[in-house]
């Protein structure tokens, strides 16, 4: 089921995620910055902070700290590209400008040409390692009409016994071992409401997260590194269905408002 290309649509956050088994060395590590420095406009070291407690003759408690070399932060200003490479991780982000759904989103194809860009320039030191979990992320946030029961909005239903009035708040998530026919993806769907961070929006509307979490449930189903490209793209497809079946046509005429 394609998704069509919506106007407006609710696209904040998009997250792409490698886990291994094994690290790189810290020399390695170290070498990221200049292999991949020319394609972001800034670079910052992920420092990662040790705290040991020791006790003295006298019984006294004493509070050592240590900062140790983690890995790289790399950002494209103001911030939309957030790329983090550690020794056991490899994470990629896309995120819209503003605390709400804000500006031209780029779309699939350009996250999947940016990230495989990545994946090819540090392909012989990650290659070897052996990943456990690979992730695909999609953060909506949809702005619906405030006082109006979501039901209308969406496919993906609260039910709650009849006595209950006036919905204040909620949370909901499930997890789904298998997404279709492929048995290497699985699915969390979640459902909550979130504060609009544009008064302007806030004013008439209330604030919806459909968050959508594609990944290999077990870790004998993680995808080795060289298929990495091929699994994030059928996820990205079990994510375009995922979320169309998750809205109802009212609110895709709501995403191509202009």
């Amino acid at each position: 089921m394609p998704t069509p290309p919506y106007r407006n649509p609710p696209v904040h956050e998009v997250i792409l995620d490698v886990q291994f088994t094994t690290g790189l060395d810290e020399k390695p590590l170290r070498e990221l910055r200049d292999r991949l420095a020319k394609a972001f406009t800034k670079v910052e070291p992920l420092n990662v902070m040790q705290v040991q407690m020791t006790v003295g003759p006298g019984g006294q408690g004493f509070q050592t700290t240590a900062t140790q070399f983690g890995g790289w932060s790399f950002t494209d200003s103001p911030g939309d590209w957030v790329l983090q490479t550690s020794a056991l991780a490899l994470t990629f982000h896309l995120v819209r400008p503003g605390p709400w759904p804000a500006g031209p989103y780029v779309g699939w194809s350009k996250i999947y040409e940016r990230y495989f860009g990545v994946h090819e320039v540090v392909r012989d030191l990650y290659a070897p390692l052996v990943p456990k979990r690979a992730g695909l992320r999609y953060l909506n946030r949809i702005a619906v009409p405030l006082g109006q029961d979501i039901s209308a909005w969406l496919e993906f239903k609260l039910q709650a016994p009849k006595l209950l009035h006036d919905l204040f708040t909620f949370n909901l998530r499930q997890t789904w071992a298998r997404a279709g026919e492929h048995d290497d993806i699985s699915a969390t769907v979640g459902l909550a409401k979130i504060d609009i961070g544009d008064p302007t929006i806030a004013a008439s509307n209330q604030g919806i997260l459909l968050d959508i979490d594609l990944f290999n449930l077990w870790s004998e189903k993680a995808p080795s590194y060289e298929r990495l490209p091929d699994w994030f793209d059928r996820a990205h497809q079990v994510e375009n269905d995922i979320f169309e079946s998750c809205i109802t046509d009212a609110l895709r005429e709501r995403f191509n408002k202009p």
